[in-house]
Parts: C-alpha cells; structure tokens; sequence
C-alpha cells in the first residue's frame, strides 16, 4: 500500500501537456487544407492594392526653403540682421484662413481658404532660422505654382513689416551725414581761425582736434549705418535655393500599398478558411 501511495519524483515534476497548445504539426495541418484559401486571399489583396493604385490620383511635391527678411538693428553690428517677424508667428500666420487670398485659390487650384491652409505645409528648419513650405498638387507645375505664391504672399507681408524700420534707418543715416558735414565744416573754420589768430591759438587748435575727434566718431557710425541698410544685414525675404520640384509623384506609394495588400489578403483568407473550418467542425458535430 505504502508503494502504490508513492508517486514517482520525476512524473510530479514534469508538466503536464496543454490540449489546446498549438503545435508546428498543427501550423503545417493548417496550411495544407487552407492553402487555397490564402492564395486567393493573397490573389484579392493583390488585385485591391493594385487597384487603389490605378484609382488614386497621382500627387506631386514640391519643397521650397526660404530665408525670412531682416533688418539690421541701428545700434548693433552683427554678421546678420534681425528677422522682421518671428519664425514661429510666420508658421501660425501660414496656418490661418485669411493668410490666403483669391489670387493663391486660384494659384493653387483649392476650393477654399479653409482647405488651402491645411494643405500648405510649413516647418522650421532645424538648427536655422529658414521655413521650409511644401504643398502636394495633381502635377507638378500647379504645385509648384502653389507654393511660389505662398512664398510671394511672405515676401510681400514681411516687407510690409520692414519698412517702417527701414524708414527710421534712412532717417538716421540722413541725421548722421547731415551731422558730419556741419561738423567738417566747422572744424574747417576753426583751424583756419587758429592759424591767422596769435592770441587764442592754442585754445583754437585744441578745439579744432576735439572736434576732429566728433568727426572720426560720425564716419564711423555712417559707415556701420550703411553696413546695417545693406545685405546681408537688410534683406528681403528670399529662396535660399531654386524651388525643388522633382517629377516623381510622392503617392501614392506604390510598394507600400502592394505590401499592405498582400498581406493584408493573407490575413484575410486565413481568417476565412478559419471561420470556415470552425463553422463545418461545429455542423458536423
């Protein structure tokens, strides 16, 4: 009794099998039977993806990156000028309705302003004060059409913004060459005083080279004056290259969409042939 009561270690040890664990013979078993199921599964997906292919209209697109305008600062010498407006406010200009007007529906073949402001892309440039905008269109030409109009609105909106700073820069360059010349003209005089006056001419000639001093200070400040009205200090807003306009469309994605359908199909037929084959096990039964 005793030894019948004993269990072998090693048999309580082991675990005990799963019925319901699928098996590799199981896999095999299933695409045996199901396999005319999933080729045509496979076959149908093709035929879709293929199909959504011819049917889907081709879109082109066309990528321009343009530099925003500056302006440099009356106080300041730098190597670049200050940006006009903001990068980040020039994109959520580039999101509102009312940036677009008739002429770019019209440029860009779109139905409303609503619809145009969401179709016209807009990004920062990583790392640089540029914006990058995009559109997609049926062809390349309208694309490109599109966003040449985009960019025009900018240039003209951002000059627009320029000007009354650019105004107060030529005002200050009129005051300063206005200021030199007085005061060339009169340290002219005061060293002519010197020279034909005996008495005084020490106090003459100091004021002379005092004024001299004023001079030099003016021609510097109408020389960086100058420098801040010119590129690259003030410029308008340009392309910083030719418009990228590649004759290849961007979608739809032939390979993309072939994989998806084919797999797709697969999954589909075998879901097929398994709801199938469970249907008729339980008939049977």
């Amino acid at each position: 009794m005793n030894n019948s009561m004993k269990e072998n270690p090693q048999e309580m040890n082991l675990p005990s099998q799963d019925d319901d664990e699928i098996s590799l013979w199981d896999i095999v078993e299933f695409l045996k039977e199901g396999w005319r199921w999933l080729t045509g599964g496979v076959v149908v997906g093709a035929v879709g993806a293929v199909g959504f292919v011819l049917v889907t209209p081709s879109q082109f697109e066309t990528t321009a990156i343009v530099q925003p305008a500056t302006v440099g600062m009356p106080t300041t010498t730098t190597t670049r000028g200050a940006e006009v407006e903001p990068v980040a406010q020039t994109l959520e200009r580039l999101k509102l309705p009312t940036f677009y007007d008739e002429a770019m529906l019209q440029a860009c073949q779109a139905p409303s302003r609503q619809a145009l402001s969401g179709s016209v892309k807009a990004s920062q440039v990583k790392g640089n004060a540029l914006i990058q905008v995009s559109y997609r269109a049926p062809t390349t030409a309208l694309a490109e059409a599109c966003v040449n109009a985009v960019v025009g609105q900018l240039t003209r909106s951002q000059t627009t913004m320029a000007e009354p700073v650019i105004k107060t820069l030529e005002e200050q360059l009129v005051l300063t060459k206005k200021q030199l010349t007085e005061a060339e003209g009169f340290q002219g005089q005061l060293e002519k005083r010197a020279a034909s006056s005996a008495d005084g001419a020490s106090l003459l000639m100091l004021n002379a080279l005092s004024k001299r001093e004023e001079i030099v200070r003016l021609q510097k400040l109408l020389i960086e004056q100058k420098v801040q009205l010119s590129a690259p200090l003030t410029q308008p807003m340009q392309l910083l290259e030719p418009i990228y306009a590649p004759e290849r469309p961007v979608a739809p994605k032939k390979l993309p969409v072939l994989a998806g359908g084919l797999l797709g199909g697969l999954v589909l037929g075998g879901l097929a042939f398994f709801v199938r084959r469970s249907w008729l096990g339980r008939k049977a039964a």
